[in-house]
C-alpha cells in the first residue's frame, strides 16, 4: 500500500505545472493589426510601415522582423519597401519571459501603373436631369437647369395645383447665345390614389436601371471575375443585378452618381417610428462607401419610376458634408487602359482611375450607358449623372487607405451596418425622405427605390469610391428571428 502514498503529492505537482503552463500561455505575447493584412498592397518601390498591436510585452520583449529565414529588422515596427511585383510574407515574432509568438502579413506588391491621364473637352453647357416628370397633385417640384463653368443657376418652382399636362420653360445664355428648354410636368390625382396593397415578396421584384458611373468593380475584377458579358444590353445588366440580389451577391455602382432604380411589387408601408427597408453593403472598419437613397411613389400608376424623387435624408443632411443638387459629367475615353475623366457643376474636375491589377478591361465605361456624342478628339461621349454629394474624406498613408464612415443613412456604410430582422445589413426610415427644399416629404408608402454612389474620391490602392448593394427588400416582409 506504501506505493500509493506519493499519489496526492504526484497529483499536486501536475496541478501545479498545469497551472504553471496555462499562466505562461495567458502571459504570451499576443500580436493583432490594426487593419485587415489584406490592405498591404503597396506598387513597386513604394514604402509602408508596418505597426503591430503587441500586448504582454515587458523588460524582457524582443521583436524580430524576417523574411524566407532572414533577418530583416529587431525594432518595434519595420519599414517595407516593394521591389518586384508578387506575394510576400513578413514574420513578426515577438518574446518575453513566458516565450515567444509568431504573426504574418502578406504583402501584394503591383506594378507600378503609368496612369494615362485625361484631357477633358470644353464644357457643353446646362444639363438636365429630366425633361418630363410625373407629380401628385399638391406637390410642388423644382425644375433646374445643372450649370458648368461657373455659370449662374437657372431653375424654377412649380406646384402643381390643378391635374393635367403643364410646361415650364427655362431660357438662359449661353456662349453669347441665348438658349431655352421645356419642361413638361403632368400634375396627377392627389398622393395614394394608386397606392397597392403592402403584401407580396420582400425582395425588390424589377430593376428598373442600373446606370452605374465608371468604376473597377463594376465589370467584375481579379478577386470575382466578370459580372456582366462582353456586349451586355441594358436589359441584361439589370436581370443581372435582380439574380445577384436574389443570392446576395454584390453588384457595384461605380463612381459618384453612379445609380439603380428598383421596385416592389406592392407598396411599402411608412411605419410611425421603426424601419421600412434593408439593404446590404460591404462596409470595412476602413472602407466605407455611402450610397445616398431616393424613394418614389407611382404617382401616375403607370407601374414606372418616372415620377418625382425624394432624398432620405441621412446625418450630413443640410449640413456641410453634402451637396444637394449636385451633377458630374464623366467623359469616355478612346484609348484603353485610361483613366475616365470628370467634370461637375461647381466647376470642379478630376478622374477615375484605370486599375489595371484589379480590372484589366479596356475600360471601365460600361457598354450599355449610352451618353451624348461630342466633337473632341480624345473622347467619342459624355454622361451626366444627377444627385447630392457627401465630401469625401478618404486618406492614403503608408500603403494603407482610409475610407471613415459617416454616422447614419447611407448604404454601404458601416455607421448604418448592424444586427437586426433580415441579418447584418443597413435599415433605413421612410420617414427620413425629404421634399426639394428640405421639408418632410411625409410619404406614407413608396414603390420604387434608388441608390447613389454619393463621393468623388479614391485612393491608390482601392480606386475610387463606389458603393457595393447585395440586397434591397421591405423590412415588414422579412420573417422574424428569434
Amino acid at each position: 500500500m506504501k506505493q500509493f502514498a506519493f499519489l496526492p503529492s504526484l497529483l499536486l505537482l501536475f496541478l501545479l505545472l498545469f497551472s504553471c503552463r496555462e499562466e505562461e500561455e495567458k502571459n504570451l505575447p499576443r500580436i493583432s493589426w490594426s487593419e485587415a493584412s489584406a490592405r498591404y498592397r503597396v506598387h513597386e518601390g513604394e514604402k509602408i510601415t508596418l505597426i503591430p498591436i503587441v500586448e504582454y510585452t515587458d523588460e524582457t520583449s524582443v521583436y524580430l522582423w524576417s523574411m524566407d529565414g532572414h533577418v530583416l529588422s529587431t525594432a518595434t515596427w519595420f519599414n517595407y519597401t516593394g521591389g518586384e511585383t508578387g506575394e510576400y510574407f513578413v514574420k513578426l515574432t515577438v518574446s518575453n519571459r513566458y516565450g515567444q509568438t509568431e504573426d504574418e502579413v502578406k504583402i501584394t506588391v503591383l506594378a507600378s501603373e503609368t496612369q494615362v491621364l485625361p484631357e477633358l473637352p470644353p464644357s457643353s453647357g446646362w444639363k438636365f436631369p429630366w425633361t418630363t416628370i410625373n407629380i401628385a397633385q399638391g406637390r410642388s417640384i423644382k425644375v433646374k437647369a445643372y450649370m458648368t463653368e461657373g455659370e449662374d443657376e437657372v431653375s424654377q418652382v412649380y406646384v402643381g395645383t390643378s391635374q393635367g399636362r403643364h410646361t415650364v420653360s427655362l431660357t438662359t445664355r449661353l456662349q453669347g447665345r441665348e438658349v431655352s428648354q421645356d419642361f413638361i410636368i403632368n400634375v396627377c390625382p392627389p398622393p395614394g390614389s394608386y397606392r397597392r396593397g403592402a403584401e407580396g415578396q420582400a425582395l425588390v421584384d424589377h430593376i428598373y436601371e442600373y446606370m452605374p458611373a465608371p468604376g473597377h468593380q463594376v465589370n467584375g475584377y481579379i478577386i470575382v471575375g466578370d459580372a456582366f458579358p462582353d456586349g451586355c444590353t441594358h436589359q441584361q445588366a439589370c436581370d443581372t443585378v435582380l439574380a445577384h440580389f436574389s443570392r446576395r451577391w454584390s453588384v457595384s455602382l461605380g463612381a459618384e452618381g453612379g445609380y439603380l432604380i428598383a421596385g416592389f411589387d406592392h407598396s411599402v408601408p411608412a411605419s410611425a417610428e421603426g424601419y421600412d427597408l434593408c439593404i446590404k453593403g460591404n462596409p470595412f472598419s476602413y472602407q466605407s462607401e455611402p450610397g445616398i437613397i431616393w424613394v418614389s411613389q407611382d404617382d401616375n400608376g403607370d407601374g414606372l419610376p418616372n415620377d418625382q424623387w425624394f432624398e432620405l435624408a441621412g446625418s450630413e443632411y443640410g449640413t456641410g458634408n453634402e451637396t444637394l443638387e449636385y451633377a458630374i459629367t464623366y467623359y469616355r475615353p478612346r484609348q484603353a487602359g485610361s483613366a475616365i475623366g470628370w467634370r461637375d457643376c461647381m466647376g470642379q474636375t478630376g478622374y477615375v482611375p484605370y486599375m489595371g491589377y484589379w480590372n484589366p478591361h479596356d475600360s471601365y465605361w460600361q457598354p450599355w450607358v449610352e451618353g451624348t456624342a461630342i466633337d473632341d478628339s480624345l473622347h467619342t461621349i459624355e454622361r451626366t449623372w444627377f444627385g447630392s454629394r457627401l465630401r469625401d474624406r478618404s486618406t492614403y498613408l503608408n500603403g494603407m487607405s482610409d475610407m471613415p464612415a459617416y454616422d447614419w443613412g447611407y448604404v454601404d456604410n458601416l455607421g448604418d451596418f448592424f444586427e437586426d430582422r433580415a441579418g447584418k445589413m443597413g435599415y433605413y426610415r421612410i420617414s427620413q425622405a425629404r421634399s426639394w427644399d428640405g421639408q418632410p416629404a411625409n410619404l406614407q408608402y413608396i414603390d420604387f427605390i434608388k441608390i447613389q454612389t454619393a463621393q468623388t474620391g479614391s485612393t491608390p490602392n482601392l480606386g475610387e469610391i463606389s458603393t457595393e448593394v447585395y440586397y434591397i427588400s421591405d423590412y415588414h416582409l422579412e420573417p422574424e428571428t428569434d
